[in-house]
């Protein structure tokens, strides 16, 4: 990947100590770009720093996205240190698997203030950086299958979690619009995976087992794909599935 855009730039990931974000973290570093991962358990992300191969590095901050406090000071150090965010993978959230009629306000507040809040606060404080910055930028945010269906499932266990990715899915029209409206050169790609096979699948315990699964690879590939389109090229949407019956 020698003619790779964004080698030596700055991709800042949230939610990156783990599954799906540990590895974009990693592709992204091995593909030579400097990485800032974002999570509340920060040593899981010092950890990945060691298995780097490629140019790029790893670097780990501390931050709970729910903290709009921490947010803004955790974006703020980000742009002292590294000056530029050139690339922000949208990635945190949380899953709670429980029928509507048996959640607590409590966890319907927690999955809208993670998955949708912190997304569009994260948003705007990287919109605001990269439109002073005047460069060439890439938001991507890692979505997901329910943000477009509902599929029929023998144990409707989502509350409000599809209602979040909904959301999601049109506050990255809504971003998009803006940027176009601000003339800014910001690509912004929403990437949709089925079920990753990572702990995030957990709270369905058993339910899930015998279901096909992405593995978190496969997303890393998207978001590299999404990023290596030409200048001008703009990939809006990404939808990927675990083909049926096959190896």
């Amino acid at each position: 990947m020698e003619s790779f855009y964004w080698r030596n730039k700055v991709a800042v990931i949230t939610g990156a100590s783990v599954g799906i974000g540990a590895s974009i973290a990693l592709t992204l570093a091995n593909a030579g770009m400097v990485v800032v991962g974002l999570a509340r358990r920060v040593e899981l992300i010092e950890a990945l720093s060691a298995q780097v191969t490629g140019e790029g590095k790893i670097f780990a901050r501390q931050c709970d996205l729910s903290d709009d406090e921490q947010l803004i000071s955790t974006f703020n150090w980000i742009r002292e240190r590294f000056f530029c965010i050139h690339v922000l993978i949208c990635n945190a959230g949380i899953l709670k698997a429980n029928f509507l009629s048996e959640s607590p306000t409590k966890d319907i507040k927690e999955l809208f203030d993670l998955n949708v809040v912190a997304t569009a606060s994260c948003l705007r404080e990287t919109l605001k950086h990269m439109a002073a910055i005047k460069v060439r930028c890439h938001i991507i945010v890692i979505n997901s299958v329910l943000g477009h269906r509902i599929p029929d499932v023998p144990v409707p266990l989502f509350s409000v979690y599809p209602a979040t990715k909904h959301a999601i899915t049109a506050l990255c029209q809504t971003v998009r619009q803006e940027i176009h409206f601000l003339k800014l050169n910001i690509k912004l790609t929403s990437i949709c995976p089925g079920m990753v096979d990572t702990d995030f699948l957990n709270v369905y315990s058993q339910a899930v087992d015998a279901l096909p699964k992405l593995q978190p690879e496969d997303v890393a590939k998207a978001v590299l794909y999404a990023l290596d389109t030409p200048d001008g090229v703009q990939v809006e949407d990404i939808i990927l599935q675990k083909m049926r019956n096959v190896e």
